[in-house]
């Protein structure tokens, strides 16, 4: 059950990184959000919320049962490991931010959309770096 539960995990990371791209290009020229953006904005924050749930959900089982031995293995894998838990909160907490600010934003408010589909990069870019360190580790240390 648990290899399941991380393949879904990481299975839903990579698609929250893809998605997290749309908003990013929606608002990097500040024009208000068409009900169908709004939509597709809402949809890429709940799959980087799911992933990051996901994580949660499977993470006492690896500080309980894989955390020592991947430490034991290779230190540097430990914390690469450690940093993708980092970039996960970041990638949730800045697309969480953007999306509030870009929701909320009144329509004249171009540079607050603007400042959010940048930050959507950035969060997208946290994203993927966390779906390849946490694949990396996956694919040279499985126990």
């Amino acid at each position: 059950m648990m290899r399941l539960l991380e393949s879904v995990h990481g299975h839903v990371g990579v698609l929250a990184m893809a998605a997290l791209l749309h908003p990013a290009l929606i608002l990097w020229s500040g024009r208000p959000l068409s009900r169908n953006a709004r939509i597709a904005l809402g949809a890429s924050v709940a799959l980087v919320l799911t992933a990051f749930a996901l994580g949660l959900t499977i993470y006492p089982a690896y500080r309980e049962q894989v955390k020592a031995d991947l430490f034991r293995a290779d230190v540097r894998a430990g914390l690469l490991f450690e940093t993708k838990e980092h970039l996960a909160w970041v990638s949730l907490i800045s697309a969480l931010g953007a999306g509030v600010a870009a929701l909320a934003a009144p329509p004249k408010a171009i540079a607050i959309r603007r400042i959010a589909g940048r930050v959507f990069l950035g969060s997208a870019i946290a994203c993927a770096l966390t779906a390849a360190l946490g694949t990396w580790v996956a694919s040279v240390h499985s126990f």
